[in-house]
């Protein structure tokens, strides 16, 4: 019941809001990552503040986020913290009908619809801002495990020298 609870937070109800600005917070933790069953991400704490300013026929959204990803290095496998800085804008356009759009910022919506759900949005967001690859910097507090690199530079230097009996007698084999 309590995940329930927390789901509820990404509808924004613009349809019971007073035309002009009003602003929101939400909080994207483990929970949100969890139903998507990401399993790149490791712990999550992002606070997004949106800034929604409501018009006769459209409905801006501000998203202002900021928090943190954990995630794992691609060479040592070690925590690695991937801070998260953004702004987005998404626009709400009222028209007869719910239709598709071409501009990934805007949303065309139907006037008789009075909320707009912004969890697969926040998703899609937040996992865009994943670097496709994901190391250490070597500056700071976090850098790769020194260990795990020293391993890795034995395996590729011992790949050479400890040679698999098996592979050499395929080697002998002739083909015509």
């Amino acid at each position: 019941m309590k995940e329930k609870e927390y789901f509820k937070q990404f509808d924004i109800k613009y349809g019971s809001l007073a035309l002009g600005k009003h602003q929101m917070e939400v909080e994207i933790n483990n929970t949100f990552f969890e139903k998507y069953k990401n399993v790149d991400i490791k712990n999550v704490d992002i606070q997004v503040v949106i800034t929604i300013e409501r018009k006769e026929t459209m409905v801006f959204l501000n998203f202002d986020m900021q928090g943190f990803i954990v995630s794992f290095c691609d060479i040592c496998l070690e925590n690695l913290t991937i801070p998260i800085s953004k702004q987005e804008l998404l626009i709400l356009k009222k028209t007869g009908t719910a239709r598709e759009n071409n501009n990934e910022n805007i949303v065309f919506v139907g006037e008789k619809e009075y909320f707009y759900n912004i969890e697969q949005l926040l998703y899609e967001y937040i996992v865009t801002y994943i670097p496709i690859r994901k190391v250490h910097q070597g500056t700071g507090k976090e850098t790769c495990n020194l260990d795990m690199l020293k391993r890795i530079e034995e395996a590729k230097n011992g790949s050479q020298s400890q040679k698999d009996e098996r592979w050499e007698v395929l080697k002998e084999i002739k083909f015509e």
